[in-house]
């Protein structure tokens, strides 16, 4: 009744409350699979033969017993620790992906907001502190894009994850040839002297997601005009060539007269010392303060750091599921706190010896940590997995550091709880808890 009432309050104080009720699920669907584990393990060492050394024999014995402490435990660390590897595995894998796939010949910088009559100005400072410095350019205006097929943008059937869209500005330019990082992958591209109907090339996983194909027309108020153009190709961007993409290219004819400015990439000859590179930036931002530049690594490193301090504040609220565990698991220590010194006073009585005892009880805290921490990296390695290919869209990268820290805090947790209950079993004496039998 209190479980219940707790998830009917948090789904009622929040304002999402579809997604606190995929949550509350999700939650209970955790549950069900980490209390199934933990009753497999038992059933499994239940049935797996007695090794020949009497602790390790009574070791798998407690692992087994229908008491026993397997499935609270792995019920109750399991989850936080699965949850703790997730994160650190889709952590690792988004910064091996900014970091590892930033492309050789990536622009050192990108400038924003040069003046069309500033370009020659732009280019000639560039070069007099850097020679042979490469530098790209290309129209940049900002539009909303207004209908889809004719109708309002607002009242378009689009997939939830496309919405963004349409949200606000977005960059757009004209081409003659197709920018580089793009591949035509439906269509046909418009030659050098195209004329007539206004093109739009668009970028193909975001018209499958808009129900738009080759053919359909997309409406965009550029400086206050409504221009439609027909979709006459659909493009596969590179987004991590770090090259000039956007995700709505038109045809020359249909904004070559419109005001606009230049964006660039400024990618410095090899082997350009950073101080001149930097001084380059500073030139610009002198010369034409309207410019910004752009450093791309610094923009990645950045981004890199508040995803880590994001992370970060993930893992706290993994901890505190797992202090939660740790909980759970010292309830369950103290509650089969009864069964443990009767079985110890019964070993002595046959010549049990502390010691041996001790090894016993270590081995058992020993095993169950161990395989509740592989179930605990399975299950948070294919969640880990899932979230990098379906949601991130990238390969997930491995990480040891997550195995280790998750044996690490399982085997500390489990073995640290256990040996405080384990002192006052051997501290228990015969005489007493025998008469009281």
């Amino acid at each position: 009744v209190i479980g219940l009432a707790l998830t009917g309050f948090a789904i009622w104080v929040t304002e999402a409350a579809f997604l606190a009720a995929g949550f509350v699920a999700g939650m209970f669907a955790i549950m069900a699979v980490f209390l199934g584990l933990g009753q497999v393990v038992t059933w499994l060492a239940g049935r797996l033969p007695r090794p020949r050394r009497p602790e390790l024999a009574l070791a798998m014995t407690g692992l087994g017993a229908p008491g026993g402490l397997t499935r609270s435990v792995v019920l109750s660390l399991g989850a936080g620790l699965s949850l703790l590897v997730a994160v650190s595995l889709v952590d690792n894998s988004l910064v091996a992906e900014l970091r590892g796939r930033l492309p050789e010949n990536a622009p050192n910088y990108f400038a924003v907001d040069i003046a069309k009559g500033d370009r020659a100005t732009f280019e000639g400072e560039i070069e007099k502190l850097a020679p042979g410095t490469e530098i790209e350019t290309a129209p940049m205006l900002r539009g909303r894009i207004v209908k889809l097929n004719g109708v309002a943008a607002s009242e378009a059937k689009i997939d939830p994850q496309a919405k963004w869209v349409l949200n606000g500005d977005r960059g757009i330019t004209y081409a003659t040839e197709v920018p580089k990082g793009s591949k035509i992958v439906a269509g046909e591209w418009w030659g050098s002297d195209v004329e007539g109907e206004p093109q739009v090339s668009f970028v193909a996983d975001l018209a499958e997601e808009m129900n738009l194909k080759v053919g359909d027309t997309i409406t965009v108020n550029i400086l206050g005009r409504n221009v439609t153009a027909r979709i006459t190709s659909l493009r596969q961007i590179e987004w991590e060539s770090l090259s000039i993409n956007f995700t709505l290219v038109f045809s020359p004819n249909t904004l070559r007269g419109a005001p606009h400015n230049l964006l660039a990439t400024v990618r410095f000859a090899e082997g350009t010392p950073v101080e001149v590179q930097g001084a380059a930036a500073r030139r610009i931002g002198q010369v034409l303060p309207n410019v910004s530049m752009i450093n791309v690594r610094d923009a990645i490193e950045a981004f890199a750091s508040v995803f880590g301090r994001v992370m970060t504040a993930v893992r706290v609220a993994a901890g505190i599921t797992l202090m939660a565990g740790a909980l759970v698991l010292a309830g369950a220590l103290a509650t089969a706190q009864r069964r443990r010194m009767l079985q110890a006073v019964v070993l002595k009585c046959i010549g049990a010896t502390r010691a041996k005892l001790l090894a016993a009880h270590l081995a058992e805290y020993g095993l169950l940590a161990f395989v509740t921490a592989i179930i605990a990296l399975g299950v948070g390695t294919v969640a880990a997995w899932v979230v990098c290919r379906e949601v991130l869209e990238l390969d997930l990268v491995f990480s040891l550091d997550a195995v280790a820290g998750a044996l690490g805090v399982c085997i500390l947790l489990v073995v640290v709880f256990g040996l405080v209950g384990t002192w006052r079993v051997l501290a228990a004496r015969p005489v007493p808890i025998l008469r009281g039998m």
